[in-house]
């Protein structure tokens, strides 16, 4: 990622403009841009790696253990017609490892994990390229320091209610104040290549949920023939 800005053409959140602020989980929320769809990530189905290299030569620190959501205007499976409106992702500190002991334990020591025990990502812009690209801007928080990167964002999505996105970022960890681990003549070097596949799955509305709940006039007239006294017989479906 860089920390330029990024075009005229990005749809920054503000232009979200909620008109019901106050939404839940299950809840769509109605914006300026039209009503939004709510994607939850799949820890279990998704993966961060971070690589640098090292005096050692190249060290790889991966996570599955992250949270987040996506919020996006669209139809169906269309990306060209898609809008991001928000997105928000968190990655415990703790939940990086290397498979080295001695370079996970460095690495939380100097990125403060008890202090500062979560890397999020919290999508402030983006434009579409096209073709399910886009060119997202965001804030990116390390060791209690936060930066405005750039960067691009594939999504894909291979049925409704599944979305993937992936990409791969450079980040200087300088940026963040941070000092990379040392150890004697071992040094982790401070630029990093971030790689990511998020996996995502569409949340239903309420009215989805109550769809799939039957129909409430034919519950009541179900519940009212359990009464107790009622015979067993004519009783409907």
């Amino acid at each position: 990622m860089t920390t330029a800005a990024s075009g005229g053409q990005s749809v920054p959140l503000a232009l979200a403009g909620a008109v019901d602020a106050d939404y839940g989980e299950g809840r769509k929320r109605v914006t300026a841009l039209g009503e939004c769809e709510t994607f939850r990530l799949v820890s279990e189905r998704s993966a961060v790696l971070v690589g640098a290299e090292s005096t050692a030569g190249p060290i790889t620190f991966g996570t599955m253990t992250l949270d987040g959501r996506a919020e996006f205007t669209i139809s169906g499976v269309d990306l060209e017609s898609a809008v991001p409106t928000a997105a928000f992702m968190r990655i415990p500190v703790l939940a990086l490892e290397s498979g080295n002991g001695l370079y996970d334990n460095e690495l939380r020591r100097r990125l403060d994990q008890r202090r500062f025990p979560y890397i999020t990502v919290e999508m402030r812009a983006a434009r579409s390229e096209g073709g399910g690209r886009f060119v997202a801007e965001g804030d990116l928080t390390i060791h209690g320091t936060t930066r405005r990167l750039t960067g691009i964002l594939d999504l894909a999505m291979p049925d409704e209610n599944t979305m993937i996105a992936t990409g791969r970022e450079d980040v200087d960890m300088r940026d963040f104040e941070i000092e990379m681990p040392s150890i004697l003549a071992f040094k982790i070097y401070p630029a990093v290549t971030v790689q990511f596949r998020l996996t995502a799955t569409r949340v239903r509305s309420d009215s989805s949920r109550r769809r799939n709940r039957g129909d409430p006039s034919r519950i009541l007239r179900r519940l009212g023939d359990l009464r107790p006294g009622r015979p067993d017989h004519g009783r409907g479906p």
